[in-house]
């Protein structure tokens, strides 16, 4: 039954093509999460890089790299109304047969105040995506004898594409509500989210195989965060939670991080810049279990997590997940929405 089992492992990444990538540390993707959330953050520009590996005890583990950039932009024609523009790009790398997604993409958002306290926003992302695979490391069911793997054995797959390319584009609206209170000591925030996206609107066709009819599925995501400051202290709280549909596949990823504002920011020049340690737990539903901790230092930001499977897999490779790391910088002094209170 085991060997059964690591061959499916090695080919699932080639069968489960239809599924994105994602990463666990929610806040540090936000344009991956929702275009939406482009340039949607008080300061003048931001970028993030993430590293995720995945499951390293199968032996061939799940790389995935990405970066991004973007930006507010103050538009003078309306007052109050901006613009947010940005770009990401990440490689996936997965399993013995290396399978890849290479995705540029850009994004741009409408960001419209409310009231005072408010913000609606709609954006747009689109993008080229590249699929690759290296057939010669596929090892199919077809191909165990019933007692062990015979690379001798036709896989009776028909397979003729290494390398493609595809179109890609998705939408989505956002709605913040956010609150700020204290004096020259220090502030304390009260921050609400929530959004929907739709990703992969031109269902592309995958084109591995001769006469192929499948296409990638849409891609529906939900999501919410909260950040409060508990009045007269240094602690806050920031829960979160994102729902994603792909297909027959779902998932449902809960957490809270508690927050300790080692620094104070300012509120009276509106120049929010503060210190702070997170630690948190999120639980992604029969799946996994991830542990996390953010450092937050001045416009500088790092997250560790790792997460522990609780699935079937885990039970196989004694709850093997996979570690992840961000880095963030958010040049937050000249901010364009500084004035909001």
């Amino acid at each position: 039954m085991k060997r059964i089992v690591l061959i499916f492992s090695t080919c699932y990444s080639l069968l489960g093509f239809s599924q994105d990538i994602h990463f666990a540390q929610l806040s540090e993707t936000p344009q991956l999460i929702n275009p939406a959330l482009t340039g949607l953050y008080d300061g003048s520009y931001r970028g993030i890089i993430n590293f995720r590996n995945q499951w390293p005890a199968m032996g061939k583990p799940y790389n995935t790299f990405m970066g991004s950039f973007d930006a507010p932009l103050e538009l003078k024609r309306k007052e109050g109304a901006y613009i947010g523009a940005g770009a990401y790009f990440f490689s996936d790398k997965a399993g013995d047969s290396r399978f890849g997604t290479t995705q540029a993409n850009l994004s741009v958002s409408a960001i419209l105040p409310t009231s005072q306290t408010s913000k609606l926003s709609v954006g747009l992302a689109f993008g080229i995506v590249q699929h690759s695979v290296n057939l010669s490391g596929i090892h199919w069911p077809n191909q165990y004898n019933g007692n062990s793997y015979d690379p001798n054995i036709s896989p009776n797959e028909q397979l003729n594409k290494n390398s493609f390319f595809n179109f890609d584009m998705g939408a989505g609206v956002n709605y913040e509500l956010m609150t700020s209170t204290g004096t020259l000591a220090g502030k304390n925030i009260t921050k609400f989210d929530i959004g929907a996206a739709f990703f992969h609107a031109t269902m592309p066709l995958q084109k591995y195989s001769v006469g192929s009819k499948e296409n990638l599925y849409g891609k529906l995501i939900a999501h919410t965060s909260l950040r409060y400051d508990v009045p007269g202290t240094k602690v806050g709280i920031v829960p979160s939670a994102i729902y994603m549909m792909q297909g027959p596949a779902s998932e449902l990823n809960i957490g809270t991080l508690l927050r300790y504002k080692i620094h104070q920011g300012t509120k009276i020049t509106g120049f929010y810049t503060e210190s702070a340690f997170s630690a948190g737990l999120y639980y992604r539903f029969k799946d996994a279990i991830s542990p996390q901790v953010y450092f937050e230092f001045s416009d500088y930001a790092f997250g560790l997590s790792y997460d522990f499977n609780v699935s079937s897999y885990g039970e196989v490779k004694k709850s093997a997940g996979g570690f992840e790391i961000s880095i963030k910088y958010a040049n937050m002094r000249g901010a364009v929405r500084k004035g909001m209170k």
